[in-house]
């Protein structure tokens, strides 16, 4: 705890009564002398500034400091003053003018403070106190001597002592009793620097012990302060801190698991759907699932005839929490429009001519805690968009031929190949409903336009049929070529009906491009000639050097050429250099 000697002054001297005058005036020559404390035995008489002292000697020509000089007219105290015993608390200092004198048991001045500061430093130093009584890192503090002048209660319950006990006693002594192993203070005053170590306490625990000198303006030690922190409860912590860490490494093991569990029911969704690619495109989309299809987002699935939209709205349903409960599709462009209401929202019974007994349920109602997924959203009329809109707004609907409002919880993905917004500017799809759809758009580009799926797609659709027919056709390559340069204005679905036949109408395991003649307009298909009979090794490097720069003039990429011919890309490198120095 902070005591008054340590907020104290010592710009001041003792001067006795009678006190010869040259003394005193050499006693305060040089130094920053502020007051003189006039002293008689066990009483202080009063305190007169420096300043006034030495104008009431030029002025008077005094020799001898007596009593009676301090007393008459000529020359008197001009300070008031306050005595308070050393052991006082700092807090009960009084805010007053007064200059406060502190003493010892025998009434000897030990330290001053000027009165006119007394507010502000005792106001400083209770917070200093405050701070100091309540950090939980032990601290220790000695003199330039190694007198103990203090310690906090963090130092007191750890070195299991009370501050009464050490304070004023030299550490030295505490070493011989056995209060720890080792004085710090004792090095730091020897080397004059910080020191670090390990200290053994009377308690029987072991710390690890710091300690630092504080200097004065001219370099000398005045304080050394030594903290130190339980041992036992470093290596506590560092227990802890590694048990953390086993425990974050297991997390992370088991997010790895999760993880890779989780890649593994993507692939399992995406195969369940018939979700193949390989293109940075479909990359992109199938990311883009997997952060919507948790969360009961309106999509908008746009894309040519035959891209493969009904397979993305699959799988949003699939990998979403909806996964178990119904799928609903409805092709708008399929219903006539007088049917399109009462198969969207079904009709209650004698709700028109013709209508069945007990009413019908709708789409959209069947589609209730599920994903409904509306096919050529670009065909529904007018008329029917306006109730579609009332729906995504209410999530109600009323039958047709009803009253009675049905409240509806569904996912709703809408698809075309129609440019709605083109639609909207002619007038033929509300604006409002485009909006309400087109949370979350997603664009599926053209098969010709991700070539890259095309392999991938062959190798899916002929193992598809193979199955189907009990068959086991194999792909030309020159057919696997003449079906990447084809342009696919039919998209995936043209893709999938063109093997299909192919793989029916081959009369050979072998399907060659004879198979394809009818079916695609084959352009720029480079055919492998071989006129006259060769050695084989040469026929197969003829065969090489030509796929490699095909697929290459194709491709304009090795790294694409080497998707397409199924080998690494230091392959083709490698390959085209060799075939380069060969023209």
């Amino acid at each position: 705890m902070l005591n008054l000697l340590d907020v104290s002054s010592q710009d001041f001297v003792v001067c006795p009564i009678n006190s010869d005058l040259e003394q005193l005036i050499n006693k305060i020559s040089g130094k920053d002398i502020k007051y003189i404390i006039v002293y008689q035995e066990d009483s202080i008489l009063g305190i007169l500034s420096v300043s006034n002292l030495l104008h009431e000697i030029i002025i008077n020509k005094k020799t001898k400091v007596t009593h009676k000089q301090f007393t008459n007219d000529k020359l008197r105290y001009e300070k008031s003053f306050t005595i308070i015993s050393k052991d006082l608390p700092l807090s009960k200092i009084k805010d007053n003018k007064d200059i406060v004198v502190i003493v010892n048991n025998e009434n000897y001045p030990l330290g001053i403070i000027d009165g006119e500061c007394t507010p502000d430093i005792k106001q400083t130093l209770l917070e200093y106190q405050k701070i100091f009584e309540n950090l939980e890192e032990e601290i220790f503090v000695t003199d330039q001597h190694g007198y103990v002048l203090r310690l906090n209660p963090a130092a007191e319950r750890v070195c299991g002592v009370l501050a009464r006990d050490v304070v004023g006693r030299h550490v030295r002594d505490l070493e011989r009793e056995g209060l720890f192993s080792s004085s710090i203070t004792m090095h730091v005053l020897r080397q004059k620097k910080k020191v670090n170590m390990m200290q053994q306490l009377k308690s029987g625990k072991t710390v690890l012990s710091t300690a630092i000198p504080i200097l004065n303006d001219e370099g000398e030690i005045v304080r050394v302060i030594s903290t130190s922190k339980d041992y036992q409860e470093i290596n506590k912590i560092k227990a802890e801190l590694e048990e953390k860490k086993t425990e974050l490494e297991e997390k992370n093991t088991e997010l790895a698991r999760k993880t890779q569990e989780l890649s593994i029911l993507r692939q399992e969704i995406f195969s369940n759907v018939n979700l193949i690619y390989k293109s940075n495109e479909m990359k992109t989309i199938r990311n883009t699932i997997f952060k919507i299809a948790p969360l009961a987002l309106t999509v908008l699935i746009q894309g040519e005839s035959g891209v493969g939209k009904e397979v993305i709205s699959k799988a949003i349903h699939h990998a979403s929490p909806m996964r178990d409960q119904p799928f609903i599709k409805i092709n708008c462009s399929l219903i006539p429009e007088h049917l399109i209401e009462s198969e969207l929202f079904g009709y209650e019974s004698g709700a028109f001519t013709g209508a069945t007994k007990g009413g019908k349920i709708g789409k959209i109602e069947l589609a209730n805690n599920g994903t409904l997924f509306l096919d050529e959203i670009g065909e529904v009329p007018l008329m029917i968009q306006v109730k579609l809109l009332e729906f995504l707004q209410d999530q109600e609907i009323c039958k047709v031929g009803g009253t009675k409002r049905i409240k509806i919880d569904t996912r709703i993905i809408a698809a075309t190949n129609r440019n709605l917004q083109d639609m909207v500017n002619d007038g033929l799809f509300r604006k409002d409903l485009y909006y309400r759809l087109n949370v979350v758009p997603i664009n599926i580009p053209p098969l010709r336009e991700r070539k890259e799926d095309i392999p991938a797609l062959v190798r899916y659709f002929l193992n598809v049929f193979n199955n189907k027919y009990g068959m086991n056709k194999i792909i030309d390559p020159e057919v696997m070529q003449a079906l990447y340069n084809y342009s696919w204005p039919g998209n995936v679905r043209e893709l999938e009906h063109v093997l299909e036949r192919a793989i029916v109408i081959s009369e050979t395991e072998l399907i060659r491009l004879e198979a394809l003649q009818n079916s695609l307009e084959l352009k720029g298909n480079k055919r492998i000639a071989c006129p006259d009979l060769m050695p084989l090794k040469l026929a197969k490097s003829q065969l090489e050097e030509q796929m490699v720069r095909n697929a290459y003039e194709l491709c304009k990429s090795t790294y694409k050429a080497a998707k397409l011919l199924e080998v690494d890309q230091s392959t083709v490198v490698k390959l085209l250099k060799k075939y380069r120095n060969n023209p």
